[in-house]
């Protein structure tokens, strides 16, 4: 499928306006394919191949309802920005939560937008700690419903991109303004679906985020935070799993997958 046609079913399965190169059009955008599409790590898990080239993950995202992780979601958002004729480029993070000794790859993929000489991280593929919004190229605090981020330069010159965590800014990942491409994001995802140490391949997480509520599954546990408060659900048995997975994910799994995911990820914690 082409890259007009891929555009356009996005546009119409997020219910999105007529675009327009405008920070209100990339509000909605972000906060609608966060909601409607589900950052999962359920493919890794399950020994997948992950492929991100544009027909693969709009096929995934799209058209399966599959959700994805960074490397999907961003690809996506990616490909339609730039066709719709905003200024992008593919920027490359390292996820650190706050250690910034931490001896992490870039396995985070992002795009950076230029809209009327103010620059933006457009992130739709971070999970439960990512923005409801995209993230202006700046120090100030900025409120996102119940949540507050801010992006700033660390002394050694990498780029910050924070959230208020416990009252204090936490910085979930670190980045710079180098040039990336494709294959860069290649690289960095088939660490992420392969390596044995590599986080999604040892978790189970799902996560949804609409309305200032977030839906977070992790491993054993369901998260459901609304407007600050958290409510914690034990997951104990595989239907129970399967039951959570497709009606808050969209995401359909047979009775040996929920059997297998129960016993390698909750039934031994």
């Amino acid at each position: 499928m082409d890259i007009q046609k891929i555009t356009e079913h996005y546009l119409q399965a997020l219910n999105l306006p007529e675009p327009q190169h405008s920070i209100e059009f990339l509000n909605q955008l972000q906060s609608r394919h966060i909601a409607e599409f589900s950052f999962n790590s359920l493919a890794v898990v399950l020994g997948k191949d992950i492929d991100i080239d544009s027909n693969d993950v709009f096929q995934k995202i799209v058209q399966e309802g599959n959700g994805g992780y960074c490397f999907e979601h961003n690809k996506l958002a990616y490909d339609v920005l730039t066709h719709l004729g905003f200024e992008t480029r593919i920027l490359m993070a390292r996820v650190v939560y706050n250690n910034l000794d931490a001896d992490a790859p870039r396995t985070h993929r992002l795009t950076l937008v230029t809209l009327d000489g103010e620059d933006y991280i457009v992130d739709c593929g971070f999970g439960h700690y990512g923005a409801w919004f995209p993230v202006k190229l700046s120090d100030q605090s900025q409120a996102q419903l119940s949540d507050t981020y801010r992006i700033v330069e660390h002394d050694d010159g990498r780029l910050l991109y924070q959230l208020i965590k416990d009252g204090e800014f936490f910085t979930l990942y670190t980045f710079d303004l180098n040039q990336y491409n494709e294959a860069d994001c290649v690289m960095g995802n088939f660490y992420s679906y392969k390596f044995p140490t590599a986080g999604f391949v040892n978790n189970l997480v799902a996560c949804r985020k609409e309305n200032d509520t977030i839906w977070s599954l992790r491993n054993n546990q369901l998260f459901v935070i609304e407007a600050g408060q958290t409510q914690i659900t034990q997951i104990d048995t595989p239907e129970l799993l399967a039951s959570l997975l497709k009606e808050l994910y969209n995401l359909v799994i047979d009775g040996q997958q929920a059997e297998f995911l129960f016993d390698r990820f909750i039934a031994n914690q």
